[in-house]
């Protein structure tokens, strides 16, 4: 599933993910939900390249993270506009991506570290949809019984701080 890029390739793709990203919570924060949506799909598609590209200066968790945490957003956002069902099949699609890669066995030891330390955070959001959502919640039960699962980061400014915390050293 790599996609051959340049570490500067991967850098930008990741600074293309913040700036996604910001705009989208500010969109979000100003209730413009389908301009909240178009961001963070733009950033899900921007996170999905990132997992796919040689790591060079982007370590396997932050290559990771910014595939769930694109998610992670676009579900919240999905949720916030009254559509629950994409929330819930944005979680699923993003937790099947995640399992075939770990299922398929191609991934080098830090990734799969990588993809094990942020799996749960998905399946607790899947979850808590399910939770909101009876009928998402007969996948979810299935899907976590396997995994301990671990605190999700709640909201989006959190997950986005956190996320930018590890990326500072790239600017």
């Amino acid at each position: 599933m790599r996609v051959r890029t340049t570490n500067a390739s991967a850098a930008d793709l990741l600074s293309a993910w913040k700036r996604h990203t910001r705009t989208a919570l500010e969109a979000t924060l100003e209730h413009r939900h389908l301009a909240a949506q178009k961001h963070y799909r733009h950033a899900q598609r921007l996170g999905l390249q990132l997992l796919g590209a040689e790591p060079g200066d982007i370590a396997d968790d932050d290559r990771v993270a910014a595939f769930v945490v694109a998610h992670l957003n676009l579900a919240d956002a999905f949720a916030a506009a009254g559509q629950p069902g994409s929330s819930s099949e944005c979680l699923h699609e993003a937790q099947q991506t995640l399992m075939s890669l770990l299922q398929q066995g191609c991934a080098s030891p830090c990734l799969s570290l990588a993809l094990y330390r942020h799996l749960p955070q998905l399946l607790a959001a899947r979850a808590e949809r399910g939770a909101a959502d009876p009928h998402a919640a007969a996948g979810v039960c299935a899907s976590t019984s396997a995994f301990p699962l671990t605190h999700p980061a709640s909201d989006r400014q959190s997950r986005l701080a956190s996320v930018e915390s590890v990326h500072s050293s790239l600017h």
